[in-house]
């Protein structure tokens, strides 16, 4: 009976040591915890972990060096990335002001980059025309609208965003019906019109004629009114262009581009 009352006894001064130890252990832990959180402000932690939204926004409408708006770009701004809408429009909030590489990517466009400045409030970049988006390869604008009853004219220009001369064999106007309306160079002096618009522009006669492109370069232009009967509909511009070899040898790619023409006889081509 003795042996097992002190081997009892010492069981449970076992179990009351562990106690005491786990229980010593938490103390010191929470003196230690509380020690640092009086050097540390818990404020000053929570500042620096949370994210602070920016104050500034930048909007804007992605465009090529025409002024025509691209859609669906994707645009990339710091850590930020939004894509344009059916429009070109785009938004993107919550932005710190400073300096930024403004960078687009869109289709058959050449990778856009910018560096800009973000200022306090409301960012409103201009990106067309001259700082706008340029072909990879070749580029036509075309707009076909009324001038009158029985009269219609239009925009054509073209831009060549590679770095290699572009020769522009033919570029024709076709109705709906698939009919070839004009020719915006061989008809009406096509050829002289744009080589007057530019110097660095010259025709080429053999082996075939064509309008030598350099590289690098853009020009929009018009070309005359066209006497008829012109119903609303899709127009298409055809357009004929080859490289060096290509041209050399009478083979030549097709571009082609569609517009609308619709009866607003005062419609603007590049709307805002």
């Amino acid at each position: 009976m003795v042996s097992r009352f002190w081997l009892r006894l010492g069981k449970l001064g076992l179990i009351l040591l562990g106690s005491y130890l786990v229980f010593a252990y938490i103390v010191v832990v929470t003196i230690i915890v509380r020690e640092e959180l009086t050097i540390v402000d818990a404020s000053k932690v929570i500042s620096v972990v949370k994210s602070v939204p920016g104050t500034s926004t930048l909007e804007g409408q992605v465009r090529d060096v025409f002024g025509d708006p691209v859609p669906f770009g994707v645009i990339i701004l710091g850590d930020h990335l939004v894509q344009a809408d059916n429009t070109g429009a785009f938004r993107i909030t919550n932005l710190n002001p400073g300096r930024f590489t403004l960078e687009i990517f869109a289709g058959d466009y050449a990778k856009y980059s910018r560096e800009i400045q973000i200022e306090e409030g409301i960012n409103h970049p201009t990106i067309k025309y001259e700082v706008g988006l340029w072909p990879q390869v070749f580029l036509v604008d075309f707009h076909i609208f009324y001038k009158g009853d029985g009269e219609i004219y239009g925009m054509v220009g073209f831009a060549n965003g590679t770095n290699e001369p572009i020769y522009i064999e033919q570029a024709t106007i076709i109705n709906p019906k698939g009919e070839v309306i004009v020719d915006v160079l061989h008809d009406n002096d096509g050829f002289q019109y744009f080589t007057d618009l530019s110097n660095r522009l010259e025709v080429i006669e053999q082996p075939q004629k064509a309008l030598k492109w350099p590289g690098q370069m853009v020009q929009g232009g018009e070309f005359p009114s066209v006497k008829g009967h012109f119903p609303p509909g899709p127009y298409t511009i055809e357009v004929h262009y080859a490289f060096q070899a290509g041209h050399d040898l009478g083979q030549y790619q097709v571009l082609t581009i569609t517009d609308h023409l619709d009866l607003e006889k005062h419609w603007t081509p590049h709307l805002p």
